[in-house]
């Protein structure tokens, strides 16, 4: 019953695709409508005046929920809390070497990237309160993101 105006439209409509997920979620919240599914399951559950599924909730949790229920909810936060994790482990690992003196530069530079990748994480995890951001290839930007990490992580192999 809202009157949608120039400075409203975004809210309104992120609102309406954000109650449309949660009469999805009401409907089927083990395993959702399968993984890509919501445009398609957005006719039933679209709100008068808002009929273009624009292909996601306009929230990431929200949208997961929705198409993969909360075993793919589950599993996408243990993937986020995993990825969180190996950031702050390997710059706490990397301020431990920095201090004992070895591979100084080496530590110093690990632990940015580190610091770096976790800003850039929690940033895009923020930003997708609000919309989706898993477009345009972001999932090989954050898989290289997170093989840095890794990669910076791992112990020195022997030659």
């Amino acid at each position: 019953h809202v009157v949608v105006t120039d400075a409203n439209f975004a809210v309104v409509e992120r609102m309406a695709h954000w109650q449309a997920a949660w009469g999805m979620i009401n409907d089927r919240p083990w395993l959702g409508f399968g993984a890509g599914n919501y445009p398609a399951a957005y006719a039933a559950y679209a709100l008068a005046g808002w009929k273009e599924p624009l292909g996601h909730a306009h929230n990431v949790l929200l949208n997961v929920w929705a198409e993969t229920g909360l075993v793919g909810l589950a599993a996408y936060g243990l993937f986020l809390a995993a990825s969180l994790w190996t950031c702050w482990r390997t710059a706490q690992r990397q301020t431990h070497a920095s201090l004992a003196g070895d591979r100084r530069a080496a530590a110093w530079f690990a632990r940015a990237v580190a610091l770096g990748v976790l800003g850039v994480l929690v940033g895009k995890m923020t930003h997708e309160m609000l919309d989706n951001l898993w477009v345009h290839s972001m999932g090989v930007h954050v898989a290289l993101l997170l093989g840095m990490v890794s990669a910076l992580d791992a112990p020195p192999r022997l030659r």
